[in-house]
This record gives structure tokens, sequence and C-alpha cells, in this order.
């Protein structure tokens, strides 16, 4: 594995280090047992997602400077990705989105979601030479939205009645 720590490598630090940031304003309105799930969930998924399209046999794009797997891409799956899903969380609960407003909630994260993916690659923190395209992506962020909150309603009725809640 050819690793050196340039560019692409600091915009990940940065872009981690702002989110995270964030991230951390906002954890107080979900259970330290959401978080952990959640956390869990979310690595697993786009881990999942991630290596099998960037793979053989597909290969559909490579991530920072290697063709093969590079320990910054497990870092950016926890540390921007991860309060990705936390934010989007969030502002779901804080809005009460429901009914035909869900539409037009998983279109605006989507556009956040686009714009910040054509971010990674003009920073070289995404390559999509070998064969993947953008607007490939678009479809994906509303259905991994709706599986997201179908997790997270699940995590609060079942952790709602947990013995160990938050403020007991």
């Amino acid at each position: 594995m050819n690793f050196k720590f340039d560019g692409n490598e600091w915009y990940v630090v940065i872009c981690s280090i702002l989110f995270m940031s964030c991230f951390l304003m906002i954890r107080k309105h979900f259970r330290p047992l959401t978080i952990v799930f959640l956390l869990i969930y979310n690595v697993t998924f786009i881990a999942t997602i991630d290596y099998s399209l960037a793979a053989t046999p597909f290969r559909l794009y490579e991530c920072l400077d290697n063709e093969t797997y590079e320990i910054m891409g497990a870092y950016a799956h926890v540390f921007l990705y991860t309060p990705f899903a936390f934010f989007f969380l969030y502002y779901y609960d804080k809005w009460t989105v429901r009914g035909i407003n869900l539409l037009l909630y998983l279109a605006g994260w989507t556009c956040v979601a686009i714009f910040y993916e054509w971010l990674s690659l003009q920073f070289g923190f995404l390559d999509y030479s070998p064969g993947w395209k953008l607007y490939w992506s678009i479809p994906t962020y509303p259905i991994y939205g709706m599986i997201l909150i179908a997790v997270y309603r699940f995590l609060n009725r079942y952790l709602g009645s947990h013995p160990f809640r938050q403020n007991e």
C-alpha cells in the first residue's frame, strides 16, 4: 500500500474536525445507546456499500490515494459520514418532518450530499475515473435516508422502554 499524507487526507481531517465539532453540539438530542447503535449501523452500512462498489469486480471508484483499502477511508466512515447521519436525524426530529415534507426534506439533503460529494471529488478524496458518475448517487441518498429514518424510529421505540434510558 502506498500511503502518503497529502491534500486529500488533510481535507478528510479538517472536514472531520468540523463535522465532529458540530455533532458535539447536538449529541444531547440522542440517547447514548442510540448514538452507539447508529454509529455501528452507519459505519457497517456505508462501509459495506462503499467496499462493494469500489472493490473487484466493480471497481467503480477509488477513495484517497490507493486503489485498495486505506486507513483514512475507515476514518472517513466514522468521522465524516456518521455525523451527516446524525445531522439528518437531528433536523428530522427538530422540524417534525412528516408527509409531503419528508419528500422535500429528502430532496434537500440529497442536494447537500451531492454538493459534498462533488467537493470531495475536487479535493481528491474520491476519484470517479474508474467508472462511477456523480449523478448515479442521486437516488442513493433518499433511499439511504428512508432506511436511516426507519432504523432511528425502531431504535427510539425499542430504546425508549430500555431500563438504561437517558435521564434516569
